[in-house]
This record gives C-alpha cells, structure tokens and sequence, in this order.
C-alpha cells in the first residue's frame, strides 16, 4: 500500500579506533546476511515481514515517494507504508527520534551534529553517497553588491540553516578562505523553506541554496558551490531501539532493497526521473532539471565498510574543524552493517557498481 503523505581532514588516532567498533556496532547481526545469501533475496525478505506492519519513511523533497511507484520498488510491497515529507534533515531525525517515524533520509550533516548535542537514540542502517558531488548546493550573492568572490563576504551577511548539509558546505567554503560564521561573516540562520524568499527580498548580501531555489532567484552570481565540501553522502536512519523489534526490523530489510532498487532506477531512468521530479515536483523547466542532474551526478548505495565509515568520520572531523560542531564525535557508534548484504545483492541485481569513495579538490563556481 502506497501512501504518499504528508575539506575533511584525516581521521584521529580516537576515530581510528573506532573502527574497531563497527562489528559492535553492526546491533543484532542476525537474519539479513543469511537472507541475501539464498534464494530470492526479494522473495525471502518479503515473505519475512508478519502481516498487518506497518512502516512510516520520513523524506524529503519526495525524493522517495516519486520513484517509489515509477519504479515498481512497491510492488508487492508486504506491509503499509506511509510517506512523511520534512523540510530539512534536523526535523526528519526528530520524527525518528520521536518515534513519528521509523526510517529516515538525512544528509551527511545531521547525524553527526546530532551527535554532538547528545543524542544518541539513532543508527544508520544505509548510506548512499555521490563522491565528487556539488550536491546542487550554490553559494549566491546579491547581483550588483560588488560581492563578486567569497572573500568578498567579510562583514556581510549570510543566510543558511543550521544544522544541515548546507550548514556544512558553508562552513567549508568559508574556512578554506580564512572565514568562519563566528566572527568575520555575519551568519543568518533560517528555516531551510525560509532561506531563499529571505535572500529575494535583499534581506541578506548571500545565501546557500539549493539547486531549484537557484533558478527560481533568477540565476544570482554564484560564489562558491559544494565540490569539495561534499561527498554527496546520506544516510537512512532508525531509533536504535527499533531494530530490536523483529517486526519493524523486517520491515526495514525489506524496505532497504527497495530503496537500493529505486536509487538505481533512477541512475538508470534519467529522463524519467527528472520529469517527475525536477519538473513535476519541483516546477522546473526539463532543461533546468536536466541541468542540476547532470551537475549534481548519480551516486550509488555502498555497504557500511571501513572505508565508508572513514569517509563520515572524516565527515564529522571537518564540521569539527570548520566550527559547525562544537565538539568531537565518534560516528561508528550510529551506524550498523546489519544489512550490508542486502544493499550489496541488489547492487549487483541492478549492474550497479558504486563509484571510489574518493573526493576531488573543491572548486569555485560561475555561473
């Protein structure tokens, strides 16, 4: 039942042995490996979910909803599930936190900040990451402000929302210039929905938006856009607690292949997908939404191995570093490889194979 609703520096010797911990912190190994290892991975994962469950996935921008149908991903599907859109991870991990939701779409910002402000109730059980990434994350400023480089932005304002991936891309981009949101650039913290009408009235000299914002601002002079401050890395995410429930944790399983499949559905319909997101949902002309796609670029699903936790500890280090956190985290204990194989299997079903987790140098941006 369908329902859509409602850079990084190198790890510490402290994240190092962390890694360690990834066997622990892989919470209740059990049934997924050895369904992935037999039969019909689909069918077995399926047939495990007890009837009557019941799975709500928090998400935003639909980027769920939309390919969940296109895809054939429900068919099938062997519980209900409703779709919940939030604006901006922050509130996608209190609705998990919550219990409002079961599985949540976050960016590669909001689990560690999370972190850091004591929560500890969340693990990731998937991450999908598109390495080398702008993430359609554009640094714009005012047209005729004289603002014409980042540097330019000492003592002006800059509107982002905290706590984000955008919060994360602006940090890097102004600490490698030499500036930060503490005292040189005068940082305007919104709602990510409030972000962009703010930025149109010339209520602030900047802003970080996103790709659809940035056509409808009219295309401002882009400073700066996400490369090299991105790995384009998101994580779904589930209260720890849940996954002691045999039936949501089937449900997860089961939801986890599916969710492999429509990513990849994507990568592999990309006409179909921009149509039905960029210019559908997001009211965008083709060739606008053709556009951010082939900027943006398609990322795959990669199991949770040391070299993924390598990338978002190193992840959790540089918002350390660029002042977005206040304190040190160590990511290993919020993710858990329990469904690896599952991610893996459809991977290979689909002739996906994820690119290196590698991350080129950042760029500056004109557009």
């Amino acid at each position: 039942m369908n329902k859509p609703s409602t850079t990084h520096p190198s790890l510490s010797r402290r994240a190092l042995a962390g890694l360690a911990g990834l066997a622990v912190a892989a919470l209740c190994a059990s049934a997924a490996p050895a369904l992935a290892q037999s039969g019909d991975l689909a069918a077995r994962l399926t047939a495990a979910v007890p009837p009557g469950t019941r799975l709500v996935v928090a998400e935003q921008s639909d980027q769920a909803s939309i390919p969940w149908t296109l895809s054939n991903a429900s068919v099938g599907v062997p519980y209900e599930i409703t779709f919940a859109n939030f604006n901006g991870g922050p509130a996608v991990l209190e609705a998990v936190i919550a219990g409002g939701a079961d599985i949540g779409y976050i960016g590669e910002a909001p689990l560690p900040i999370a972190v850091a402000s004591g929560v500890d109730s969340v693990v990731a059980v998937a991450l999908f990451a598109n390495p080398g990434s702008p993430g359609n994350y554009f640094l714009v400023a005012q047209p005729n402000s004289g603002i014409g480089k980042v540097e330019d932005l000492r003592g002006r304002t800059v509107a982002y929302p905290p706590g984000t991936g955008r919060h994360m891309v602006l940090s890097g981009i102004l600490h490698q210039r030499g500036l930060d949101l503490a005292s040189t650039v005068k940082g305007v913290q919104l709602a990510g929905s409030e972000v962009a009408p703010t930025f149109s009235s010339r209520g602030v000299d900047a802003a970080i938006v996103l790709g659809q914002q940035y056509f409808r601002l009219g295309k401002p002079p882009v400073l700066a856009d996400g490369r090299g401050h991105n790995w384009g890395l998101n994580a779904l995410v589930v209260r720890k607690s849940l996954l002691d429930d045999p039936r949501k944790s089937a449900a997860v399983a089961d939801y986890l292949r599916r969710a492999v499949a429509l990513y990849n559905w994507q990568g592999a319909k990309p006409d179909e997908w921009i149509k039905a997101s960029y210019v559908q949902k997001q009211g965008l002309t083709f060739e606008q939404g053709k556009f951010l796609y082939e900027t943006e670029g398609q990322g795959a699903f990669y199991p949770i191995d040391e070299r993924s936790l390598t990338v978002f500890q190193e992840i959790a280090d540089g918002l350390r570093v660029t002042g977005a956190l206040k304190r040190e985290v160590l990511i290993a204990p919020f993710v858990t490889s329990r469904f690896n194989d599952i991610v893996t299997a459809q991977n290979q079903a689909d002739g996906v194979v994820p690119r290196p987790l590698v991350q080129p140098g950042p760029t500056t941006a004109s557009k």
